[in-house]
C-alpha cells in the first residue's frame, strides 16, 4: 500500500513550480470563468428558444 501512495504522490518539478509561483489559480480561475460564461449563454438560448417556440405556437394556433 505504501509503494502505491508513493507512486500517486510523486510529484513532478514542474507541478511544483505551477503551483507555487500562483499559475494554478490562474488556471483555475480562467476556467471557472468560461464554465460560467458558458453556462450563462447556454440559460440565454434556452429562453430564446422558449420564447420563439411560445411565438411558433401562438402563430400555428391562430392559423388552425
Amino acid at each position: 500500500m505504501n509503494t502505491i501512495n508513493a507512486i500517486l504522490v510523486q510529484s513532478h518539478p514542474l507541478e511544483g513550480w505551477f503551483f507555487g509561483s500562483g499559475k494554478a489559480l490562474v488556471v483555475l480561475a480562467v476556467a471557472l470563468i468560461l464554465l460560467i460564461g458558458f453556462g450563462l449563454w447556454m440559460w440565454r438560448a434556452e429562453a430564446r428558444l422558449k420564447k420563439m417556440e411560445a411565438k411558433l405556437n401562438q402563430k400555428t394556433s391562430r392559423e388552425s
